[in-house]
């Protein structure tokens, strides 16, 4: 079951330690798993992944992923995807990964595809591009292969979250560490200054596919 549950991972692109917050654990958990896990963390197991086939990831039956019909996209009206139950701020953090799981969040339509989440933004730290009040439909990156720097992304760090323009950290910026250990987060809004993030404090990357404005009719 163990070698099943790192694969799952790996196609979700998940890592070991942010799996571990969301199951109560420590990061060193899976390696020590011998044959299985109690009920009460395979119930967090599926509730996380919802889609995951429960014979395959117990028993090795099966293919990894099964089809939901509630979760099929309705070609009619677009793209249906989890609308996560927090906001990425523009200027400060909210917290995001810890609790959030997939059966908590409502559903939106996505005007195209391939994105994993929508998320509302809050400030006008991205102004004008992204509007106070917006919703950005965003996709998870495997930052370890390839980060798409100077593109808007949405940040999730052990500090909440955060939507900004990411660069890696330049030689001019004094670090204790390597500049490759921090990114430089920046605001489309000129009035904010840049700021720098530990990647060792990322818990995941998400990059903006498009996004949507709404209006008020107040």
């Amino acid at each position: 079951m163990k070698q099943r549950l790192i694969q799952l991972l790996k196609a979700k692109h998940m890592t070991q330690t942010e799996f571990a917050r969301h199951l109560g654990v420590t990061p060193t958990y899976i390696g020590a798993m011998r044959k299985g896990m109690p009920k009460e963390r395979l119930k967090v197991v599926f509730d996380l992944f919802p889609d995951v086939n429960r014979d395959w990831l117990m028993y090795g039956e099966g293919e990894m992923l099964v089809a939901s019909d509630d979760e099929s996209p309705d070609l009619s009206k677009g793209y249906v995807v989890p609308m996560l139950p927090v906001e990425a701020y523009a200027g400060c953090l909210q917290q995001w990964s810890r609790g959030v799981m997939l059966r908590d969040c409502e559903k939106v339509v996505s005007p195209v595809p391939g994105v994993d989440f929508g998320i509302r933004i809050t400030g006008d730290s991205m102004e004008p591009e992204f509007k106070d009040g917006s919703i950005l439909f965003i996709k998870r990156i495997n930052e370890k292969a390839f980060i798409p720097w100077g593109h808007p992304m949405v940040i999730d760090t052990e500090n909440g979250v955060v939507v900004k323009v990411i660069y890696p950290a330049g030689d001019s910026v004094v670090l204790p560490d390597s500049p490759m250990e921090y990114i430089e987060a920046r605001s489309y809004n000129p009035a904010y200054p840049p700021f720098l993030i530990p990647t060792e404090s990322i818990y995941g990357l998400y990059r903006v596919i498009t996004g949507i404005r709404q209006y008020s009719t107040i």
